[in-house]
C-alpha cells in the first residue's frame, strides 16, 4: 500500500512538474502600451464630418478596443499626455523617454508600445532612437483616421505593433514605427503624406519589416549605435537646450559670409 502512495504521489510530483514547465513556457511577453493621445485616440462630432478632436479617448479605451492583443501579450497600460502631436513639446519627450528607459530597466517589461499622433511622429521616433538605452523593443504607433471613423486604421495598427514588441526578433533594432502593415526605423521614418493611411515611409533605409495581421518578415537589422550602446543620455538632463533655425535665402546667406 505504502507503495502504491509513493507511486502515485510520483506520478502527481511529475504531472505538477511538467505543468509548470509547460506554463512557463507558453509565458506570454509582458508589454507596456504608453499612450500620449494623437489621432488615433481621436474622435469625431459625426462620421459624416472631416474633422476630429485628437486625444478624446484614454489608454484603456484603446486597449479595449482590440481584445485580441491579449491573445498576444499581457497588455497593461499608462496615460502619459493626452494631446495631439502638434502640440509635442521637449518636456514631453522628457517625461516621455525616462519613463520608456525606467519601465524597460524593470525585469517585469519586456517591451513598449507608445500611442502617438502622426504629426510629430518622426521626431519623437528619431529623439526615443538616441536616448533608449535598452535593447528591448519600443514601438511607435498611430493613424491616419480617427478612432470613430467608418474604417479607422487604429486597431490594426495597433494589434500589429504589439506582436513587434512582443516578438523576440524586435530586440535590438532601436526605436521601431508601425503603421499600414509597415515596421519602420524610427530614426529615418518620414510622413510623406497628410491624409491618406500609406503616410509613412523609410526612404533611404527601407522597411524593418512587413506586418500583417500579426504575422513580421522581417529585414536587416540597421547599422548604427543605439540601445545600451548609444552616446546620448538623458538620465540628468530637465531641460534640452535650445536651438533656433534661422531661414534665409541662398543669395542673402552669401551675402552674409562676403561681409565676413
Amino acid at each position: 500500500m505504502n507503495t502504491d502512495v509513493a507511486y502515485i504521489r510520483g506520478l502527481l510530483w511529475t504531472a505538477a512538474a511538467a505543468l509548470l514547465l509547460a506554463t512557463s513556457a507558453v509565458a506570454k511577453p509582458k508589454i507596456v502600451i504608453l499612450a500620449t493621445g494623437g489621432t488615433i485616440a481621436g474622435a469625431q462630432a459625426s462620421q459624416s464630418q472631416y474633422g476630429y478632436k485628437a486625444g478624446s479617448f484614454k489608454v484603456e479605451d484603446l486597449i479595449n478596443a482590440v481584445p485580441q492583443m491579449k491573445d498576444l501579450a499581457d497588455i497593461t497600460g499608462e496615460q502619459v499626455v493626452n494631446i495631439g502631436s502638434q502640440d509635442m513639446n521637449d518636456e514631453v519627450w522628457l517625461k516621455l523617454g525616462k519613463r520608456v528607459n525606467e519601465l524597460l530597466a524593470s525585469a517585469g517589461t519586456d517591451g513598449i508600445v507608445i500611442t502617438h499622433g502622426t504629426d510629430t511622429m518622426e521626431e519623437t521616433g528619431y529623439f526615443l532612437d538616441l536616448i533608449v538605452k535598452s535593447d528591448k523593443p519600443v514601438v511607435l504607433v498611430g493613424s491616419m483616421r480617427p478612432a470613430t471613423a467608418i474604417s479607422a486604421d487604429g486597431p490594426m495598427n495597433l494589434y500589429n505593433a504589439v506582436a513587434v514588441a512582443a516578438d523576440p526578433k524586435a530586440k535590438g533594432r532601436g526605436v521601431l514605427v508601425t503603421i499600414n502593415d509597415y515596421v519602420l526605423p524610427g530614426r529615418t521614418v518620414t510622413k510623406i503624406n497628410t491624409s491618406n493611411v500609406d503616410a509613412f515611409r523609410s526612404l533611404n533605409r527601407g522597411p524593418a519589416a512587413i506586418v500583417n495581421t500579426g504575422k513580421i518578415t522581417w529585414m536587416e537589422v540597421p547599422g548604427g549605435r543605439r540601445g545600451a550602446r548609444s552616446e546620448f543620455s538623458i538620465d540628468q538632463v530637465t531641460k534640452l537646450p535650445r536651438v533656433d533655425i534661422v531661414y534665409a535665402d541662398p543669395k542673402q546667406i552669401q551675402r552674409m559670409f562676403a561681409e565676413y
